[in-house]
């Protein structure tokens, strides 16, 4: 898994000598990586203000057809809403959890954060991280609440949407937790004209994030590619600031999004260079540039790649 584009299995990730791993309650599936191709169509909208996020973001989504979505929130302000920071689960139930519910300063101004959108017992589900900065002024973030959330005025919606895959909420027996899983959809309603070659994955717990995102790359045949999925978890996080190493506390650091670009190296291999902002256990937020091989997925990744959308300045 550290290793460029290189997986090791499941029974295998002890090999990552000296990166923390989490031993988790369920057994492993044997396919780390669930990816499939799909077309992404770029939304770029603002959402209403005084609506709640969940039908702002059905609107924006499936009224227009699409099956799931991928991208981030930024700008604006939320009116109100709850939000964890992740958590040590002290009941043995899973490694990791989520804090008591803690209820936003609002109105709040919202700086960014990554959302995946998809269902949840057949209704419009969101996993939406954020970076908010409260009334009290002070910078924080974490996991929202989705159906918490009242918006204000100014949050745009940056998404790349698509009809051919779903997103659908599961039980995971691994991790013994509900996650978003990708399933392919074979019969759409809508036709989409135009959009982007694309590969959508879920990223399974001990998988380095940037061999998974090269594996992804060198796998779906992309030259160049961008990050458009950006939401999941980390086994702490290792990040640098130019010279200065800096690292999150766990078990899993929930990250708040991730950037980055897949261009080939000096023979001709993908070569990921990433940046993540991160809130730990602690409620810090940190961010810097990801650390090839230290960072393994905590417990899922809600991955999407495309080539680069040329109309985009």
């Amino acid at each position: 898994m550290a290793e460029r584009g290189r997986l090791v299995s499941a029974p295998h990730t002890s090999l990552l000598m000296g990166v923390p791993q989490l031993e988790h309650p369920g057994p492993p599936a044997a396919r780390r990586v669930d990816a499939y191709p799909a077309t992404l169509h770029h939304l770029d909208t603002e959402l209403p203000a005084g609506r709640s996020l969940l039908p702002a973001l059905h609107d924006a989504v499936f009224e227009r057809g699409f099956t799931s979505a991928f991208g981030e929130l930024r700008g604006g302000g939320f009116t109100e809403f709850d939000y964890y920071i992740p958590s040590i689960c002290h009941a043995g139930t899973s490694v990791a959890t989520f804090s008591e519910p803690r209820r936003g300063h609002g109105p709040a101004a919202f700086v960014r954060g990554g959302v995946t959108i998809g269902k949840r017992d057949g209704k419009v589900f969101a996993h939406c991280h954020a970076m908010f900065v409260g009334a009290d002024g002070i910078m924080r973030a974490g996991h929202l609440i989705p159906d918490s959330v009242l918006l204000g005025a100014g949050v745009r919606a940056d998404l790349y949407a698509t009809a051919d895959v779903a997103m659908t909420v599961t039980p995971d027996p691994e991790i013994n937790f509900p996650v978003f899983q990708p399933q392919p959809v074979h019969e759409t309603t809508t036709t989409h004209e135009g959009g982007l070659r694309s590969v959508v994955a879920r990223i399974h717990p001990n998988v380095d994030i940037v061999a998974a995102v090269e594996h992804l790359a060198e796998t779906h045949r992309f030259d160049t590619a961008i990050v458009r999925g950006k939401v999941g978890s980390f086994v702490g996080a290792t990040l640098t600031q130019g010279d200065h190493v800096i690292t999150a506390p766990g078990p899993a650091t929930e990250v708040m999004y991730l950037d980055g670009a897949v261009t080939p190296d000096a023979d001709g291999r993908p070569r990921a260079e990433l940046s993540c902002a991160a809130v730990g256990i602690d409620g810090n937020v940190y961010t810097g540039s990801v650390v090839r091989g230290r960072n393994p997925v905590a417990m899922t990744f809600e991955l999407a790649l495309s080539e680069p959308d040329r109309t985009i300045q």
